[in-house]
């Protein structure tokens, strides 16, 4: 995808990944970016002279997502990153968290890119690129929910691959490792540098894949994993 001449609409863009990707995008020449936020004036300064346009956007309120996919109606690029990560195992995360997990990772992924699709296509065609995660494809009992949530968007992302075929909207499943942004403070594990995630998405947007494996630790067990769910 050419993503000098698109237009783009990034969700969380107020912090980690998708503050990243916000300034990937702008680094690549995409001429303007939407950057959706529950509270825009929490959206940081980007630092770039492409213009950012703050757009408020929860993606749990079914209404907002549709005055959003009215007023960014020029979208040919939406990248779906808002999520939330409970913490605790399937006995002991409370009903609220689990539904409040389905509800951002799942609902608002969905709410979002049924609503951009029509979009995407009246613009001539673009992308839909849903931030998953590894966990889509293999359990982490102490994220229960998460893993719950993500596991169910690949599945509803695959969903859409196939329902949007032939539209010219392109439907990306983006699967990275553990980030170092606030979601896993405080959690061991390996992270990588969320401008490193964001870049390896933005050239992978650019090369058209299907799937993207953006850090170290997805691009070496991504892959099998992706297999074993497959089959």
């Amino acid at each position: 995808m050419k993503l000098d001449g698109s237009v783009a609409l990034v969700t969380g863009a107020n912090r980690g990944l998708g503050r990243s990707l916000v300034k990937a995008l702008a680094k690549a020449g995409v001429p303007r970016i939407h950057a959706g936020a529950r509270n825009p004036l929490h959206l940081p300064d980007f630092g770039s002279q492409t213009p950012v346009l703050p757009l408020e956007l929860d993606i749990t309120d079914g209404a907002q997502v549709a005055r959003a996919a009215s007023h960014a109606s020029d979208v040919t690029l939406l990248i779906n990153n808002a999520g939330l990560l409970p913490h605790g195992g399937a006995m002991s995360i409370s009903e609220q968290d689990l539904r409040t997990s389905m509800e951002v990772n799942l609902m608002g992924t969905w709410r979002m890119a049924r609503a951009f699709a029509p979009v995407i296509e009246a613009n001539g065609g673009g992308a839909i690129v849903n931030i998953l995660s590894l966990i889509s494809l293999h359990n982490v009992p102490p994220f229960a929910a998460y893993s719950a949530a993500k596991h169910a968007s690949w599945a509803m992302t695959q969903s859409f691959q196939h329902n949007l075929s032939g539209t010219g909207v392109s439907v990306v499943a983006c699967f990275p490792g553990g980030i170092d942004t606030d979601m896993l403070a405080g959690v061991p594990a390996i992270k990588a540098h969320p401008d490193s995630v964001a870049a390896s998405i933005v050239k992978a947007i650019m090369r058209g894949d299907a799937e993207v494996f953006p850090d170290p630790v997805s691009a070496m067990q991504g892959p099998a994993l992706l297999g074993t769910d497959r089959n």
